[in-house]
């Protein structure tokens, strides 16, 4: 009877040390952008923009990161969140339509469109390809915190973007939202997971 009880706590011991090594496995997706953090370094670079949350976009995003984290490849990052959003040139070519029917007061009209990007952590940290932006970023620099990275997608998007305004006389708005998420991948390697969504409504 002693002999069944003390292998009965071993196997207990065995699973318990099995249970918390799966537990402790350092793959998988984490790590999250903050927002308020995004809206003080976009107001650090003298933008007007902030960002508002969009829980479909981080949705979208953790998914994306989570099976970069369980396939080792960022290859349908993009894919993901574009379907997730309805960012598909079907989808941007219907709400065009619309918002076309919208102008001649139709329709109210809105266009959602959104772009992704992947680095490493180690680039980010580095500041590796965070200049290609554009917009004011010196002002944040170095870009290599997740904040600043989401930031400087914004900023560079606004710097793209400001011509609308002046063309339809402040009639466009535009809302902003990013997403981040940090993938671990079984390898070790870890990715950040970014994207950002414009939304423009007349």
């Amino acid at each position: 009877m002693k002999i069944k009880r003390w292998i009965a706590l071993v196997l207990t011991a065995v699973m318990a040390v099995s249970v918390l090594t799966a537990c402790g496995s350092s793959s998988g997706a984490s790590g999250y952008l903050s927002n308020n953090e995004v809206n003080a370094l976009l107001d650090t670079a003298g933008s007007d923009v902030q960002v508002v949350n969009n829980s479909t976009l981080n949705n979208a995003v953790r998914n994306a990161a989570a099976e970069v984290a369980s396939s080792g490849s960022t290859s349908s990052v993009d894919k993901s969140v574009r379907n997730a959003m309805s960012w598909k040139i079907s989808d941007i070519l219907s709400n065009a339509w619309n918002q076309f029917l919208g102008s001649l007061g139709i329709i109210v009209p809105s266009i959602k469109v959104g772009m992704t990007a992947v680095v490493t952590e180690e680039e980010l940290k580095n500041n590796t390809g965070a200049g290609l932006w554009g917009g004011n970023t010196t002002a944040i620099a170095p870009v290599n915190t997740p904040e600043k990275f989401a930031a400087a997608m914004v900023l560079g998007a606004g710097s793209k973007l400001d011509w609308l305004s002046d063309v339809s006389e402040n009639r466009i708005s535009t809302t902003y939202s990013v997403a981040g998420s940090k993938a671990t991948t079984k390898d070790g390697t870890v990715y950040w997971i970014f994207a950002i969504q414009i939304q423009l409504a007349v």
